[in-house]
């Protein structure tokens, strides 16, 4: 009988609303046999979780609950059973410490600190019996698995989406020198890592963020409601937009259209997007829903005439990756308007799965929105596309079959 593939799947914050793909995707390595220690860099902070999280959150092992005491012991502990092994990963630290390339120079320091928290993750893949570990995200749970892995001597890989390169990019070069292999969920993110960061083209590949299509049925086409149900999901941030989605909502209020506006999410500009929902006069008209588990989320989709998210690139340079919930809502039928940004227009095809505008153009998105308004037989036809374009591209179970090859073959590479 072969013996079992064992590999440590490490994230930021395993449980948090805005990364349900990430446990998803550990539902489908199970599903494809493999079994999967789980670990996250942090809890997540927020009050509201979706049920189908919880349990990836009480079998997680969360590293920054144990502190710095417990890292430096285990420390001591790695450098007494694999002296040769602790002062070769030490000596990797250092040469990132001073030359590995980091957004701002505050960063270095942090280097030492995932050097320590990768001693604990060593022990704790001892325990597990892992054979590689695979990071969702190339920041902070790359950089702690990258020495975990170079401690206990296995291969590790990354996946990285948006954030974690657009503006946390720290020592992406060695990372991609070191693992094994590195995966981007786009082909755009794929030309930033070899283009703006001079990382190994021949070490990356994409792999598009999945979904299990099983879950996501594509609904019943009905009657467009009255009024027009716009609905857009996500962290209420900079680079998703809302300020242009709401302006171009008031240019069509202007114009005596008849809508309602869903906007489900939290984050920091919540107080400024309110002041702006009142400034524009339209508080009967958009309803600011706050952050809200999938079940609930997934009701708002089904009530929804159209799906808006007005991508752009943030003062900080973060952007979109390929957005999740973009992908959702074309899965289940919904036709999207979004932007040309970051991977967005390797999910959508402009005027055949959704429709694209350019950034920050208040009024091409109000334009949009109304075509989609007074063209119902156009908002199926996009629908139904977008359905096709998830299926031949975003499915789940594809996607991590060739990561789990991918995984197999760095595991059996002497």
């Amino acid at each position: 009988m072969p013996k079992p593939v064992r590999i440590a799947y490490i994230a930021p914050q395993i449980g948090a609303l805005s990364t349900t793909f990430v446990y998803r995707d550990i539902e489908g390595l199970r599903a494809q046999g493999l079994e999967v220690a789980v670990f996250s860099v942090q809890r997540p902070d927020e009050s509201v979780l979706s049920e189908e999280a919880r349990p990836f959150i009480g079998e997680t092992q969360y590293l920054y609950d144990h502190g710095t005491a417990a890292f430096l012991a285990a420390a001591l502990r790695q450098a007494f059973h694999r002296p040769g092994r602790f002062m070769r990963t030490l000596g990797a630290c250092l040469h990132d410490l001073a030359f590995a390339e980091t957004p701002r120079p505050a960063d270095r320091p942090k280097f030492l600190w995932h050097f320590l928290a990768g001693c604990l993750l060593a022990e704790r893949l001892d325990a597990a019996d892992a054979m590689h570990i695979h990071c969702n995200f190339a920041h902070t749970p790359a950089g702690i698995a990258m020495y975990a892995a170079l401690l206990r001597g296995i291969p590790f890989s990354f996946l990285c989406h948006a954030h974690d390169i657009f503006v946390h990019a720290t020592a992406m070069r060695e990372k991609t020198a070191r693992a094994a292999f590195g995966m981007c969920s786009s082909r755009y993110n794929l030309r930033f890592l070899a283009d703006s960061k001079g990382c190994d083209e021949t070490k990356l590949d994409v792999m598009r963020t999945g979904l299990d299509l099983r879950r996501f049925t594509l609904r019943s086409p009905g009657p467009v409601s009255k009024p027009f149900r716009f609905l857009s999901v996500g962290r209420l941030v900079e680079k998703k937009g809302f300020p242009v989605f709401f302006d171009a909502l008031a240019l069509l209020a202007q114009k005596g259209r008849d809508f309602q506006a869903d906007v489900v999410g939290g984050g920091p500009m919540e107080q400024v997007l309110r002041e702006q929902v009142e400034r524009l006069g339209l508080a009967d008209r958009i309803h600011l829903a706050g952050p809200q588990p999938q079940e609930p989320v997934r009701q708002y989709y089904n009530e929804a005439d159209a799906f808006v998210l007005a991508c752009l690139e943030a003062g900080n340079r973060d952007m979109d990756g390929t957005p999740i919930v973009l992908i959702e809502a074309m899965a289940l039928g919904v036709p999207v308007i979004s932007t040309p940004v970051s991977g967005n227009p390797e999910l959508i095809a402009s005027g055949v799965s959704g429709l694209l505008v350019p950034p920050d153009d208040v009024q091409s998105l109000a334009k949009a929105m109304e075509r989609l308004m007074d063209d119902p037989a156009l908002a199926r036809l996009l629908a139904e596309n977008a359905r096709g374009a998830v299926e031949s591209g975003f499915d789940l179970d594809s996607n991590i079959a060739r990561l789990v090859k991918a995984i197999e073959k760095a595991i059996e590479k002497p």
